[in-house]
Formats: C-alpha cells, sequence, structure tokens
C-alpha cells in the first residue's frame, strides 16, 4: 500500500506540473475537429538514481501522424566530441564545469501557431462534462511523446541563449555557445536537450555564487527569472559518464559505475579466468571470419544476447574507450551472425573491461595542440579505417569503421583512411577555434604510409591511384587549403594502430592506451 501511494504521489506532482504549465485544455467530444486522430496519454514510471519515484505522463507519440499533428521534428543534440572537447578548454584554462538541468523541459516549450494535438485524458485521473461523457485533452504545448517536443524546446532555448548575447558555433556544432566579456571571464555552453554543460572561469562559493557583477552570476540570474531550473552543482556526471577533477587542473572522464553494471548484467558469475590484460583473444580474428562465414539465423537463440552486449559495449567504446573500439567494430559485423565463440568474445572484451573498469581519458591543464593520427589495415575486402584526434593530451575523437569501397593497394586503404580522419579533423579546427583557442598553423594528421603521404601532397604513383575516386583525396585538399599536414610516423608511433587491429604484444597496446588517453 505505502509503495503504491509513492507512485501516486508521484501522478499528482506530474499532473500539478503540468497544471501549473497549462499544457492542455479540457474540451468536449464534440470540439474535436472532424477526421482527428484521439491518442492516448500513457503513464511511465521510474526510480532515479537518488531512489525517488518518477512518473511521467507521455503521448503515444507512435499514433502521431505526420502532416496532421506535426511536421518537422529535428532537433539537434550536443555530440559527445564537442562534450569532451569542453572539458578539455575546461582543463586547458583551469576552469570548472557545472550541471544545470531544466526540470520538466519539453513542457517549457511553446508550440508554433494552429500545432494542437487531442488525447484521452490519463488513466486514473479522467474528469466528466455534465453529461458524464469523458473530456478530451486538447493539448496546446509540447509535452513528452509528441514527435516535435524536442524541436519546439530547443527553439524557444536556442533563441533565449542568443537574445542573452551568446553565440552558436553554428559551422562545428550549433549545440555549444560562447560569449565575449571584456575582463576574458570565460563562459561556454555545452546544451544536450534539458541538460546545460556550463564551463566557467570564476570561483563559486558553497551557494554556487561567483564574485558580484560576474557575468556568471548575471547568466544564472536570468536563467532562474526565464526558466524553471535545478542547479545540480559541479558536473559530476554526463550521460553515465563520470568526471573527476584532479588536483593539477587535470580532468577525467570515466565510466567506471556504467562498466561494473553491465558486468553485473552480463557476467553475474564474475569475469573470466585469467588476467584479460587485451580486449581480444588469440582467435579474436577467426571467430569473427567463422561467424562471417555462416549463414544468417545459424544460432537464432544468441542473436538478442549478442546485441545486447553489444549495445551496452558500443557505448563505453563512443564515449571514454577508444581502447575496446576495434574489438566492438569487429563484433558488430556479426550481430546477425553470432555463435558461442562470440559471445565468448563479448565476454573477454567485458573482463577487459573489468578488469580496468577506471581507466579514462585524462585531459591535461598543459597548452598542446589538436594532433591527430591515422592507419588502415588492407584486406581483401572491406579494409579498416583507423584514426584518433587529440587535444590536451588525450582524445577527443576516434573512430574504427569498414571501408566503403573495396582497396586495391595499401596506399589506397590508407589515403581513403586518411580523408575519414581529416573530415574529424577539419571539424575539431572550427570547434576549437570557436571555442577561443584558434590554431594558426596547420593541424598535423600522422600516417605510417609513405607513399600515402606523398598522395596527400601531390598526385603521385599514378598506376596505383588512377582508379580511386576524387572523394578520396579530401585529404589533399586539406593539405592545399594549409588546413591540415601529413607527417610520417613509423608504426609504432602510430597512435590508431590499435584501431585497426589486433595488437599482438600486450605491453604495446598498453603503450598506445596510455598515449591516446593519458593515464598515468
Amino acid at each position: 500500500v505505502a509503495a503504491g501511494k509513492v507512485w501516486i504521489l508521484a501522478e499528482n506532482k506530474e499532473l500539478d506540473n503540468h497544471s501549473n504549465n497549462r499544457s492542455w485544455t479540457l474540451v468536449s467530444r464534440d470540439e474535436v475537429p472532424s477526421g482527428r486522430r484521439i491518442h492516448k496519454l500513457i503513464w511511465v514510471y521510474k526510480l532515479k538514481r537518488d531512489g525517488t519515484a518518477k512518473a511521467r505522463l507521455c503521448v503515444q507519440g507512435n499514433t502521431l501522424e505526420a502532416g496532421v499533428d506535426y511536421d518537422q521534428v529535428f532537433s539537434a543534440a550536443l555530440r559527445y566530441s564537442s562534450a569532451r572537447a569542453l572539458f578539455a578548454y575546461a582543463a586547458r584554462n583551469r576552469c570548472r564545469v557545472r550541471s544545470v538541468d531544466l526540470v520538466a523541459a519539453y513542457l517549457q516549450g511553446q508550440f508554433l501557431d494552429g500545432e494542437r494535438v487531442y488525447c484521452y485524458q490519463a488513466q486514473g485521473h479522467v474528469k466528466l462534462d455534465a453529461n458524464g461523457v469523458p473530456l478530451i485533452a486538447r493539448v496546446d504545448k509540447p509535452i513528452y511523446g509528441i514527435q516535435q517536443a524536442g524541436r519546439r524546446l530547443q527553439r524557444m532555448l536556442f533563441t533565449w541563449l542568443t537574445e542573452q548575447g551568446f553565440a552558436a558555433l553554428d559551422d562545428s556544432d550549433p549545440c555549444v555557445f560562447t560569449r565575449k566579456h571584456d575582463d576574458d571571464e570565460i563562459l561556454r555552453l555545452g546544451v544536450y536537450v534539458d541538460n546545460l554543460q556550463i564551463v566557467h572561469s570564476v570561483s563559486l562559493d558553497a551557494n554556487g555564487r561567483g564574485p558580484a557583477g560576474c557575468a556568471y552570476n548575471a547568466f544564472m540570474d536570468a536563467l532562474a527569472k526565464d526558466w524553471e531550473v535545478t542547479d545540480e552543482g559541479p558536473m559530476e556526471d554526463l550521460l553515465g559518464i563520470e568526471v573527476d577533477y584532479l588536483a593539477d587542473g587535470s580532468i577525467k572522464l570515466h565510466q567506471t559505475n556504467y562498466i561494473k553494471t553491465i558486468i553485473d548484467r552480463f557476467l553475474p558469475d564474475g569475469p573470466l579466468a585469467g588476467k584479460a590484460a587485451l580486449p581480444y583473444s588469440s582467435d579474436f580474428l577467426q571467430n569473427v571470419a567463422d561467424a562471417l562465414a555462416l549463414p544468417a539465423g545459424a544460432h537464432p537463440e544468441l542473436v538478442k544476447p549478442m546485441q545486447e552486449r553489444i549495445g551496452c559495449l558500443m557505448y563505453a567504446a563512443t564515449s571514454t574507450r577508444p581502447d575496446i573500439a576495434f574489438a566492438v567494430h569487429y563484433l558488430c559485423k556479426c550481430m546477425q551472425r553470432p555463435t558461442p565463440e562470440l559471445i565468448r568474445e563479448t565476454d573477454h572484451v567485458l573482463t577487459y573491461l573489468a578488469r580496468h573498469s577506471s581507466a579514462g581519458l585524462t585531459y591535461s591543464p598543459d597548452q598542446t595542440r589538436l594532433a591527430g593520427f591515422s592507419d588502415a589495415s588492407w584486406e581483401t575486402a572491406s579494409s579498416t579505417s583507423g584514426w584518433v584526434v587529440l587535444w590536451q593530451s588525450a582524445a577527443l575523437t576516434w573512430g574504427s569503421r569498414k571501408q566503403k569501397s573495396i582497396a586495391l593497394s595499401t596506399c589506397e586503404a590508407e589515403i581513403i583512411a586518411l580523408s575519414e580522419a581529416a573530415k574529424d579533423v577539419v571539424y575539431l579546427r572550427k570547434l576549437v577555434s570557436g571555442l577561443g583557442e584558434p590554431d594558426p598553423d596547420a593541424t598535423p594528421l600522422s600516417t605510417d604510409s609513405q607513399s600515402a603521404r606523398d598522395v596527400s601532397y601531390n598526385p603521385e604513383h599514378h598506376d596505383r591511384m588512377k582508379h580511386v575516386q576524387r572523394r578520396h583525396f579530401f585529404i589533399r585538399d586539406m593539405v592545399e587549403s594549409f588546413e591540415i599536414t601529413v607527417p610520417f610516423v613509423r608504426s609504432a608511433d602510430n597512435l590508431a594502430d590499435f584501431l585497426t587491429k589486433p595488437m599482438k604484444s600486450a605491453s604495446q597496446f598498453h603503450a598506445l592506451r596510455k598515449r591516446i588517453m593519458n593515464e598515468p
């Protein structure tokens, strides 16, 4: 009974939010326009991390009709590489990062003129008209489940930030905002849906206030006046990514708790025996090849377990763990062809994570430049591209990806990888410059292929490259425009090496991991 009361209280709190926000108007059934579909309002229940019971009232969005209930629905979200860049920028300038959450964010948006959605009332809270017929909720503002709710919130919030004097970095990430101040006070924002990642240079007291007259205080006062927000204090996590502020000014991003959660889920009896110094076994490539040779559905009972494991591993691999990116990339090839051996390989990756759960990306306060590394593994079918771009001593972005065309030589595979890496370098140059740290010199993007380096500068090796499509020479365009240089490095010094193939030496793997993730 007590537990049931908790959820009733949670429902009432949610309904109070809607009432205060005037999310809908109750109308009679006759007032619903002819031909308009009436949708359901559904309850979604969740226990938050602090144990609080949360009840969320949502429109059953899958029944909404395009062109009738909504039109455009796209809303941008802060890229993870941009969020990492904000932390790196904070470390570089010895700033702190604050977390501010918009309360019931979607409810604070506004529909465009004429936008309406009609719904049956929430179960358990139905009001009747004078004839005893249930009234219909005419939804007048965006609420959760409505397709365009995120877009409406974002359009309002972004416009408001612009009115406050902020400028969006539209040429790199429109969810990052900057504002200049005469006294060089730093204030940078990243917007992830309903969460603000605020980089600030002023010191704050126990109440979250900076020195009198500072821009940070003025911004927070304006934010609290026009929006319902919660100041969550120093940002300690962002979507499961934990943040540690180290004594020397460095900022470390890791997923220790998330990794422990997935270990408990998929390895309830504990990690596999052994040290697991590498995220794959010595038979990794053979196990993948054997699985790809099988027809799809050879082991249907393993498809869901495989997909669940890979989905969880992908989040770690794309957030803070470039050291498992290659293994996860190759396992993704076999999502529809799982075998017992590949399930064992996923367990091997999980065991590796369990042994190194606290590893993460540490951005240092040292003044360092952007620097990239590119590599390719030439294969008879589709080759593998690998690249990593570092700033403030740790990786900002990385990739391990199957090439979309078949390379006929190592030079071709390497030039394709270089061009893919160049896209990230150009984007990050714009982002870092927009944050206020422009680099007047071209960014180095290193390769261990002398022939690919040659082709990056000049149309050499004609016989090997005459058939290659023009789009693969993007790297040459960036070299010609002085955006990028292509230094040659030995394979042993190419940090992208472990993103293209399994490392035979654990010591070599850990040496590369240390340099990419800036581990002590």
